[in-house]
């Protein structure tokens, strides 16, 4: 009698287990933590609409530490008049070479006092390809262990300046928010 009852009770929590884990879905039990962005600067030059704008980032995150980035992206007319969809590759290095890759889709609002808002989304792949060929992929501990994707909303401000007759435009990002994706 006491192993049947010993048998009974077993079964029961096993299926109560499987049923918490039908009803949770397991990116709520995961044990991956935010990333947590302290600081972001970077610049982007501009090129407009359907041209391959290169970009700088640096600045300090949870998963990264002290990190610069580099990155390019193409952009098209957004959904509203003057704002800009774009979308293309970044690689950013931590402070003791690990790199991480992704993909980057990048919303710009309309100016409003020259000042743009902007929001960046970083999915992170096993490896990207620049405009000119070269391949990039994740060194370091960032192989096997890349963190969740990250959201980082902020202001774009621009100028445009002229050299010998071409027109130039940089932007400078200031960082405000970040959440995990």
């Amino acid at each position: 009698m006491a192993r049947f009852t010993r048998l009974l009770r077993d079964c029961i929590v096993l299926t109560t287990v499987l049923c918490y884990l039908q009803v949770f879905p397991t990116f709520l039990l995961a044990d991956e933590s935010a990333v947590k962005m302290v600081k972001l600067e970077g610049s982007i030059d501009h090129k407009g609409p359907g041209s391959t704008s290169p970009f700088t980032l640096s600045g300090v995150a949870s998963h990264l530490g002290n990190f610069t980035g580099v990155g390019e992206v193409v952009f098209v007319a957004g959904p509203q008049p003057d704002s800009e969809v774009g979308s293309g590759i970044v690689v950013l290095t931590a402070v003791n070479g690990d790199q991480l890759v992704g993909v980057v889709t990048w919303d710009i609002a309309a100016p409003e006092n020259d000042i743009h808002n902007t929001s960046i989304h970083f999915s992170w792949r096993d490896s990207v390809t620049f405009s000119d060929g070269t391949v990039v992929g994740n060194t370091g501990r960032f192989v096997t262990d890349r963190p969740p994707g990250l959201v980082v909303a902020g202001k774009l401000k621009c100028t445009t300046i002229t050299i010998l007759g071409i027109p130039f435009t940089i932007c400078t990002i200031v960082y405000e928010t970040a959440s995990q994706r």
